[in-house]
């Protein structure tokens, strides 16, 4: 018998574990490619709604840090823009980051962050 075929022959099964990880892994994956798309997808209408309302969103914006941005700026919405887009690609990146390390770790912190964004969404819309 040659190497191969042994090494066939006896090669390491899946256990019970391995496969019921395996194939969460699989459903997870697209679920949380979906996750990261609603969290960037809320982002982007919460910085249309600062552009829309122009002037107004000083008098709007709820967030301390936010009106500070608003402050430093004579009123512009940029910096506050800018801050708002490089903490939401920080969070992806970070949340991508922690999914290749841990997907049990990262489905219970990317749960929390879809919560926040769904409140977030839930306050844009009814305010």
């Amino acid at each position: 018998m040659s190497s191969i075929s042994v090494t066939r022959l006896y090669a390491p099964r899946l256990d019970a574990r391995e496969a019921r990880e395996s194939l969460l892994s699989r459903l997870w994956n697209p679920i949380f490619t979906a996750t990261l798309i609603y969290v960037a997808a809320v982002s982007l209408y919460d910085g249309y709604l600062v552009l829309r309302t122009g002037d107004l969103i000083r008098s709007m914006e709820q967030n301390p840090i936010g009106v500070l941005l608003l402050d430093c700026n004579d009123g512009n919405p940029s910096l506050f823009l800018t801050a708002k887009a490089a903490g939401t690609a920080t969070v992806l990146l970070v949340l991508e980051e922690l999914n290749r390390r841990s997907q049990r770790l990262a489905f219970f912190v990317t749960l929390g962050v879809t919560l926040f964004q769904s409140g977030l969404l839930i306050f844009l819309s009814t305010n």
